[in-house]
């Protein structure tokens, strides 16, 4: 009986420990839901050579992307939308500072680096809101827009229209983004934007959701598959419509005229009952054959041999 009291102060001291060695708070990872906003940040850069700008923490500094005219507001991007409508940002005009950094980003001194949030930031502020994904902030995803287009002495020729491809995480951490890029498209066509100091840039995005950080296979390689499965469709019904046709032809066509001969050749009694034949005739018109007269006839038969002359 005395074991009764001392296990359960046993028990209770075990509980105790378990519970102060537990966490209080656990903090949970945030996911973003389908339009959830996700603004764009892009590294701070000097004018004069385009290196990159330290706060004075001496970590990287980040700005948040130019204004847009379309909504007021730096560029976001909303979570799991704009694949059908695209994103417009137009700036409304290129500053002297902006125009000499576009100078750097399509001559490719320096990249335009820029990132977003791996996770919704929260009310608490679980995602540390300096540094980028090199320098403590593993919670940021970088995205480097590759800005093609030309230099000139007097203006620049950039190609405003852009790629954007976003891959989210696996299933184990859903509502994530995992990798981002963004490129022009149509570098070398006539469609980029030519612009000075003052003038409006209109950016255009057009954005694409992977659900992992895998790629599908792309529009050239599947046109390439179908391309050979028809080829080899085809093929078969072409050979399966030759095989129908040569069938049809000997069945229709050939046989029954191979039997229409047979018959004939089976009425005059073969090669046998056709020489009787024209030995017959032969015979009616005087002559026979190997020696023999032909009915009374005078007519010689083989050899030049005929009957006795009545004279």
């Amino acid at each position: 009986m005395r074991l009764l009291p001392s296990a359960s102060l046993l028990f209770l001291l075990l509980r105790q420990t378990a519970a102060l060695e537990k966490p209080d708070d656990v903090p949970q990872q945030l996911s973003y839901a389908k339009g959830d906003l996700i603004p764009v940040e892009c590294l701070d850069r000097t004018i004069d050579t385009g290196e990159h700008i330290l706060d004075k923490a001496g970590k990287l500094q980040y700005v948040p992307f130019a204004v847009c005219n379309e909504t007021q507001s730096p560029l976001q991007l909303r979570f799991l939308e704009g694949e059908d409508t695209g994103l417009n940002c137009t700036i409304a005009a290129v500053s002297d500072e902006m125009y000499h950094l576009f100078e750097f980003y399509i001559h490719h001194d320096s990249p335009m680096s820029c990132r977003v949030r791996a996770r919704p930031a929260g009310d608490g502020e679980l995602l540390p809101s300096e540094g980028d994904s090199g320098s403590g902030g593993v919670e940021w995803v970088p995205l480097i827009v590759a800005l093609a287009g030309k230099l000139e002495s007097s203006h620049l020729h950039i190609s405003t229209n852009l790629n954007m491809l976003l891959h989210m995480s696996s299933s184990d951490n859903p509502g994530a983004i995992d990798s981002a890029a963004a490129y022009s498209t149509s570098a070398l066509e006539s469609s980029t934007t030519r612009i000075v100091i003052g003038d409006p840039l209109p950016l255009r995005f057009r954005l694409r959701w992977y659900a992992t950080s895998d790629l599908p296979p792309g529009e050239a390689t599947k046109a390439a598959t179908v391309a050979a499965g028809h080829t080899m469709l085809y093929c078969i019904l072409s050979a399966l419509v030759g095989a129908t046709v040569c069938y049809a032809w000997v069945v229709g066509v050939d046989v029954p005229r191979r039997l229409k001969h047979a018959r004939n050749a089976g009425a005059n009694g073969g090669i046998i009952g056709s020489f009787a034949a024209a030995a017959g005739d032969k015979a009616r018109s005087g002559y026979a054959g190997y020696g023999f007269p032909a009915n009374g006839g005078g007519g010689a038969g083989y050899g030049g041999y005929g009957a006795k002359r009545k004279d």
